[in-house]
């Protein structure tokens, strides 16, 4: 199988947004232990004949990535990629259109990202405020990408290749404006990378949400693994029906 992974937090609250730490250890040896290699998001891209191979990703800006996945990825000899929120660094993830159901967790600050940047994570872009960006005119689209893609290259001395759309949500307008900016996009479809050729401004990734349990871990990358996704694909889309 070849697949991104998406995490947000790393911390032991049980949230829709958290993978606790043992889970995120757990994870990471089936990973291995099935014969995948975990590699960078630019090697997986890089390389779309290369089956068995999985990159880690890691939305938003939690201030747990720091401080809890960074060393559980250093001591395995992994790096990941942080799809980073610009404009809310140093406070939470309280931003406007944020679902009241949603849990409030700490967000990076600009040195804790830095220290990501130099432990070799890719540092990529998630806009400056996190909004719906189907709902913004052309100026304010390409003002909440460019204001959050200078803000890195400001800080970093690099420039975002790589983008997630928030919410996983887009529309032709949007993907234009990604088309634009970044060699890659990436959406909340959950799926791999298997068969065919994905559209680059239109990539899925599954969701370590689901991958959290022991039962899952067992089945990394087989054919019943393949079927959970399935059904928990089918289970999403019935639900947002």
């Amino acid at each position: 199988m070849r697949a991104a992974l998406t995490f947000h937090g790393i911390d032991p609250s049980g949230s829709v947004l958290s993978v606790a730490p043992d889970q995120l250890r757990g994870l990471l040896t089936a990973i291995r232990g099935s014969g995948h290699e975990i590699v960078s998001l630019n090697q997986l891209l890089e390389a779309p004949g290369s089956p068995a191979r999985v990159a880690l990703t890691f939305d938003d800006g939690f201030r747990s990535v720091h401080d809890e996945a960074l060393p559980i990825l250093r001591d395995a000899g992994v790096t990941a990629t942080l799809f980073l929120t610009t404009g809310f660094l140093g406070t939470d993830n309280g931003w406007p259109g944020q679902p009241s159901w949603a849990p409030r967790f700490p967000l990076l600050d600009w040195d804790q990202v830095e220290a990501l940047h130099e432990a070799g994570w890719q540092i990529e872009a998630h806009t400056e405020h996190h909004a719906d960006l189907r709902g913004l005119s052309n100026d304010a689209l390409d003002e909440e990408l460019g204001r959050a893609d200078d803000a890195i290259e400001a800080r970093l001395g690099r420039r975002p290749q790589s983008f997630a759309y928030p919410y996983g949500y887009l529309d032709p307008t949007v993907r234009g404006a990604a088309a634009r900016r970044y060699r890659s996009a990436w959406t909340t479809e959950l799926a791999s990378l298997d068969g065919g050729t994905p559209d680059p401004l239109r990539l899925p990734r599954l969701d370590a949400y689901y991958l959290r349990e022991p039962r899952v871990h067992r089945r990394f990358g087989g054919a019943a693994f393949r079927g959970y996704l399935a059904a928990r694909r089918l289970l999403r889309e019935l639900r947002a029906a």
